[in-house]
């Protein structure tokens, strides 16, 4: 029996590892393709290898009379309970995104402001990489007829470059697109 405990306590620290510490790299194998997808299944199997020998442990102890019947079926209930959870996070996280963003170019030059606005707004919380190369429509934005169309735009301006580098008003869009071009993000102007 001490063996068999054990054996049990190593298995259940592997599992341990293999979910908490391997199962973000193994997603990350799978969606790089270095790994199938079946290979997310290994950490809910190791878990359910350690639960079946823990139920034939428990098993014994309770025929034995070492051991409540009832407390065991609570904690087979419960380690079940967590191989479903184990077993959901990592069939969801091993599934591709849905669908990818939508381009927010032409919304940016929509002839309805509210759309105008909206796509400006909403490109301040696309990452940083993916909204970069709006920046020229969003500058040019900065001269807007409609108050909130301008105001999105500075804001995920100022969202972009971490401060409000060209800040607002007369001259702001050519403060901008000085800045802009410091840092690389737009052409350098033509003599």
């Amino acid at each position: 029996m001490r063996t068999l405990r054990w054996v049990l306590f190593g298995i259940l620290a592997a599992s341990a590892a293999l979910t908490l510490v391997g199962l973000p790299e193994l997603q990350r194998a799978v969606a790089a393709g270095r790994w199938p997808p079946a290979a997310l299944a290994l950490p809910p199997a190791f878990l359910a290898v350690f639960i079946v020998g823990y139920a034939a442990y428990r098993f014994v102890l309770v025929r034995a009379g070492r051991y409540p019947a009832g407390k065991a079926f609570v904690q087979l209930g419960l380690m079940l309970l967590v191989l479903g959870v184990v077993a959901g996070i990592a069939r969801e996280r091993g599934r591709p995104p849905v669908a990818s963003p939508v381009d927010l170019a032409r919304a940016l030059t929509s002839s309805d402001a509210d759309v105008r606005a909206m796509a400006a707004e909403l490109l301040r919380h696309r990452p940083r990489a993916a909204a970069l190369p709006q920046v020229p429509r969003l500058v040019d934005l900065l001269a807007d007829p409609e108050l909130a169309v301008r105001d999105q735009a500075r804001e995920t301006l100022v969202a972009l470059a971490g401060s409000d580098a060209g800040g607002e008003g007369p001259g702001a869009a050519d403060r901008w697109r000085a800045y802009w071009r410091e840092q690389g993000v737009l052409p350098t102007a033509q003599p």
